[in-house]
């Protein structure tokens, strides 16, 4: 696919917390195919792009911004993660000692009401302590709520918030939220 420039103006009046930064992956899915051309939802933006051959109407894009210009941004399709799961073998089992434990519950509330598929998972380690990430997926968006024990693993997981969002967004097909808090430290209370 050409890169395929896109009105800022359009995109910031409809999406105007969308950071557009030289490197970072966009979700949007493709509407419409006329020929070469096609219309394409990038972030509530209904634009216009030319599109690749493979590409039919329904299906979901990863693009990447490649340059900023004046009241542009040059965007160009993604080259596609690799299928299936790729689990790095230093995380397919918890270190000695660590445990993790997978919490899952769909239909929650979403955002406006709507149903929401969600999953809770928790990882108790030695090092980082406890910490819990709960992830809610509905039509239109991804969120996350990552709770860390307070201090250095706080402190490092807010600082790399933006990395989780940009890869849930990336994931879902949908612009995504991250919110990073301080995990309540347990009361014994005893009589």
């Amino acid at each position: 696919m050409r890169p395929l420039a896109v009105d800022l103006v359009l995109l910031r009046s409809t999406a105007p917390d969308l950071p557009l930064v030289v490197g970072r992956v966009l979700a949007a899915r493709v509407l419409e195919r006329h020929g070469q051309h096609g219309v394409i939802n990038l972030a509530g933006a209904f634009l216009t792009a030319e599109l690749p051959d493979e590409v039919q109407p329904g299906d979901r894009l990863r693009l990447v911004v490649q340059e900023m210009r004046g009241d542009r941004a040059v965007l160009a399709l993604a080259q596609e993660p690799p299928s299936g799961p790729q689990v790095p073998p230093a995380l397919a089992e918890p270190p000695a000692g660590d445990r993790v434990v997978v919490l899952a519950s769909d239909g929650e509330g979403g955002a406006d009401g709507e149903r929401a598929q969600v999953v809770t998972v928790r990882f108790e380690g030695k090092t980082i302590g406890t910490v819990e990430l709960r992830v809610a997926l509905d039509d239109s968006l991804v969120h996350a709520l990552a709770a860390f024990s307070d201090g250095a693993p706080l402190e490092l997981a807010r600082g790399r918030a933006g990395t989780l969002r940009d890869a849930l967004a990336a994931a879902a097909s949908r612009p995504a939220e991250v919110e990073v808090v301080a995990r309540p430290n347990p009361l014994d209370v005893y009589v």
